[in-house]
């Protein structure tokens, strides 16, 4: 049984953190009513000064507010690892995202139930009213995982993600610090977790909700997270894939050639949708070029967009 679970929420400050506090704190009282479980909530602030508002709303909800002052994603994952030593789970939401009613529950539920060491549970984005109808009600900015509960199927990341800390124990894993401009850094991490054993679930009743910023929802903003989201992918792969370079090669020219023929095909049929998702898969492909070009990524997105 999972009798101590800490909730880490990575932030800069630069989003309001009350509504998703309010919430956490709710679903604390709620888990630890159901039995002999305590239930943790702890800020950790990475913005370049520290953020006056992330620690007057930490204040007000009486949650744990912790400094982590070396910038970058990897950063402040491994501070929540370091904090989450004497837990029995760590769980990663991010400051963006809001949890429906019963998340909490369900990712301890599904740990318990399956004796997962890794619990992933699916994000979903929630546009504001007047957003642009290409972005697909949210589906171009990403992409909702259709499994059914169960073993994982493909990567897992850190935005909604419950981790059994004597796994992490077990296998000395923590957080690449070369990721830490880039992002990508939970992808490697859980393949590593994968590699060593741990059993990775999926739960649909785990559900959360991601608000875009503004930028998110525009095209230059769709089209410069897909080029870094192509630079990060290189160096990703580089970390974990065993696919042949020739192999990698061939599947990025593949998408090119779809994603031309995507734009040619809503061009010609005014179909917007189609033609920024060729746009976005061009950007895309782009940058991971150049990332295997320069043998870098260079900065991508901060923690704050």
């Amino acid at each position: 049984m999972l009798k101590s679970v800490l909730i880490a929420v990575p932030t800069t400050g630069a989003r309001p953190l009350r509504p998703l506090l309010d919430d956490l704190v709710q679903q604390a009282r709620v888990t630890e009513s159901g039995g002999p479980r305590t239930v943790s909530i702890l800020i950790l602030d990475n913005s370049a000064a520290g953020s006056k508002s992330a620690r007057e709303a930490a204040a007000v909800c009486g949650v744990a507010y912790l400094r982590v002052e070396k910038r970058g994603y990897s950063q402040v994952r491994n501070a929540a690892i370091d904090a989450a030593r004497q837990y029995d789970a760590l769980v990663f939401i991010d400051d963006d995202e809001r949890p429906v009613p019963e998340w909490l529950g369900a990712l301890v539920a599904s740990a318990e139930n399956n004796d997962a060491d890794v619990v992933v549970g699916p994000v979903v984005i929630r546009l504001p009213q007047g957003a642009p109808r290409w972005l697909d009600e949210g589906r171009l900015i990403r992409q909702v995982r259709t499994q059914d509960d169960g073993p994982l199927e493909g990567p897992a990341q850190s935005g909604n993600t419950l981790v059994r800390m004597s796994a992490v124990c077990r296998t000395g894993l923590r957080f690449n610090s070369a990721f830490d401009r880039t992002g990508g850094e939970d992808s490697v991490f859980f393949h590593e977790m994968t590699q060593r054993g741990a059993r990775m679930f999926f739960t649909r009743t785990a559900l959360v909700f991601e608000t875009p910023d503004q930028d998110r929802m525009t095209l230059s903003g769709v089209v410069r997270r897909a080029f870094c989201g192509g630079r990060t992918s290189a160096v990703v792969e580089a970390e974990i894939s065993d696919m042949p370079m020739s192999r990698r090669l061939i599947r990025r020219a593949g998408k090119l050639s779809r994603a031309l023929c995507r734009v040619l095909f809503g061009t010609v049929c005014g179909r917007s949708v189609d033609c920024v998702l060729g746009m976005q898969d061009i950007s895309f492909v782009c940058g991971w070029g150049v990332a295997l070009i320069t043998g870098r990524s260079g900065s991508a997105v901060s923690l704050s967009e």
